[in-house]
């Protein structure tokens, strides 16, 4: 996926111990769905993921990057507890507030395990093109 040519995505990076991974979107609350489906991509193979579960999920926002590690941690706990993968997001994102819908189901196999997202280097931004940014290294 070519980050100059698409308005929002993904890609993994390389990282000396764990797993990383590249986003970028138009608006914050994009970049969270993104963010999720980077994080679960390195998990499974999302064509292969049947929207079967929907489930919502509110989250109380202090700063964006802390409401981004809480997000995606919330989501390996489901997980974790449902042997869910998700796949589809809508987040919608406020000042105090992230409230989010997400749809998934089980998985034939497993890519990797992933224990939680990090505040390793994480830094949400705007470039001068108003595009939002983060890399996020997750404990793998």
């Amino acid at each position: 996926m070519n980050e100059q040519t698409t308005l929002a995505g993904f890609i993994e990076l390389d990282h000396t111990a764990d797993r990383a991974i590249r986003v970028w979107a138009s608006t914050p609350a994009k970049l969270f769905e993104q963010a999720a489906r980077g994080m679960f991509a390195l998990m499974a193979d999302l064509s292969s993921v049947s929207s079967i579960s929907r489930h919502e999920l509110t989250i109380e926002v202090d700063d964006l990057e802390s409401a981004l590690v809480d997000w995606l941690n919330e989501l390996l706990y489901w997980h974790e507890t449902r042997h869910e993968v998700y796949s589809e997001f809508t987040v919608l994102l406020d000042e105090t507030r992230l409230h989010a819908r997400f749809t998934g189901g089980p998985v034939a196999s497993m890519r990797a395990s992933v224990k939680a997202a990090t505040f390793h280097d994480l830094t949400i931004r705007q470039d001068h093109a108003g595009t939002w940014r983060v890399d996020i290294v997750f404990d793998t």
